[in-house]
Formats: structure tokens, C-alpha cells, sequence
């Protein structure tokens, strides 16, 4: 039987802690990744402390060397980690630097290569036959109107990493399994959750969804939204 190993690009409070319990409680070995791991504490919690710049893919490579060398590759990887950085006037979002925009579009260079090295672990014989999944923790911006400036560099990222899990979602579904997913939770309309603020205690109601994409056996959509009840939202 393969090791079960996940991988949390994101390990905060909130969504990444609640994954991370209800993974371990299914016997994973979890990793949780950080630009400043709190090592001691991760490790007495029973979990496994990484370092990770999620604006580098060079620290995300060398992250996933780690895990490999010391438990194996990862079968379960979740990027649950944004940068947002807002224009100084969202009205006229050219004011943000290039330098703060190229931080934001680095995350999703950053995705990329976390896919990459997430496949090799996917098509190796240490998984064979046990499920694979890549979870993108999204939200609606890739398809509501961009119309707050606040969201620019934002908006840009989640739409590369929307359009990235459409193309590999697409790509390796051949290969037997539906492995990449962009997963945002919505409002009853399928756009933004309202209140906003729900989103930051939403913890156990991602960690839900997360765990039945890991755990089944049959496909389901790439682009893969839920409501505050933790149920799929599907069109009316």
C-alpha cells in the first residue's frame, strides 16, 4: 500500500488548519508549507514543517526535493495561497508597481511548477493506483465582472490558475483520474459569498469538499464550487 502524503501550500489558520486535521485523521502524513514554518509547534501538532515562498517556483521545487527525500512524493497537493497586493488607487489599477503586479503573477509561475513536480509523484510507482489530487483554492473572479480595482493583481492570478486547472484537468483526464481542480466557495448565485467575511471561518467547510474530491473514486467538475452548507453548487 502507497504511503499517503499531502502537501499544504498555505498551512494558516483557517482552511489550511482544517485540512490538515481532517487529512491526518485519514492516516496522511501532512505537510504543511510556509515562507516561516513555526517548526517546534508543526511537529508537535504531528505534522511535518516545510519552508515555501509561494512567489518562487525555485522555493516550491525545492520544497517538493524535501518531502521527496524524506517521506516520499506527495499524492495530494493543495496550493491554498494567494499574494494580494492592491493598486495605492484601485480606480486606476496602473498604479501598481510592476514590481508588485510580477509578485502576484509569480504565484501562478509558482502553480505551475508545483504541478509539475505534483505529476511526477502522480506517475510514479509509489502511487500506483491510490488517488491523486490537486486542489487550487479559488474563488469567483475568474468569471464575475472586474470591476474593483482593489482585486487587480489578484484577479490576474486566479484567472491563470483557473485556466492552468482547465488545461491540465483536460490534458491528464486520459490517463484514467480527474487529478487538478480550481475549488471556490461561492454564493447562491455561483459568484462572490456573501458576507465576505464568511470566507475566513469557512476552515471546515473547505477541509469537507477537500477530503470527498481526495477520497472518490468518480470524476467530477475541474472548476468544482460549493455554498456555506459545504454542497456543490450547480447551475439553476
Amino acid at each position: 500500500m502507497s504511503p499517503l502524503i499531502a502537501f499544504i501550500i498555505g498551512a494558516g489558520q483557517n482552511i489550511g488548519e482544517h485540512t490538515a486535521a481532517v487529512l491526518k485523521a485519514k492516516g496522511y502524513q501532512v505537510v504543511l508549507g510556509s515562507r516561516k514554518p513555526a517548526i517546534d509547534q508543526i511537529k508537535k501538532d504531528g505534522y511535518f514543517p516545510v519552508a515555501v515562498n509561494i512567489e518562487s517556483p525555485e522555493s516550491v521545487q525545492a520544497a517538493f526535493a524535501q518531502i521527496t527525500k524524506d517521506l516520499g512524493p506527495p499524492n495530494v497537493v493543495i496550493f491554498n495561497a494567494a499574494t494580494v497586493v492592491p493598486p495605492p488607487v484601485p480606480e486606476d489599477p496602473l498604479t501598481l508597481s510592476l514590481e508588485d503586479f510580477k509578485r502576484q503573477t509569480d504565484v501562478g509561475v509558482a502553480v505551475y511548477a508545483a504541478a509539475q513536480e505534483a505529476l511526477k509523484g502522480f506517475r510514479s510507482e509509489t502511487h500506483k493506483g491510490a488517488h491523486k489530487t490537486f486542489i487550487i483554492t479559488g474563488n469567483a473572479l475568474p468569471w464575475i465582472p472586474a470591476d474593483d480595482g482593489t482585486w487587480f493583481g489578484l484577479n490576474i492570478q486566479k484567472v491563470m490558475e483557473w485556466r492552468l486547472m482547465e488545461m491540465l484537468s483536460t490534458a491528464y483526464s486520459k490517463e484514467g483520474s480527474r487529478w487538478f481542480y480550481f475549488v471556490s466557495l461561492v454564493g447562491e448565485n455561483g459568484a462572490v459569498v456573501e458576507p465576505l467575511s464568511s470566507f475566513f471561518t469557512s476552515g471546515p467547510q473547505h477541509a469537507q469538499i477537500y477530503l470527498d474530491l481526495i477520497t472518490r473514486d468518480d470524476q467530477t467538475d475541474w472548476e468544482y464550487r460549493f455554498t456555506l452548507d459545504a454542497k456543490k453548487w450547480t447551475r439553476k
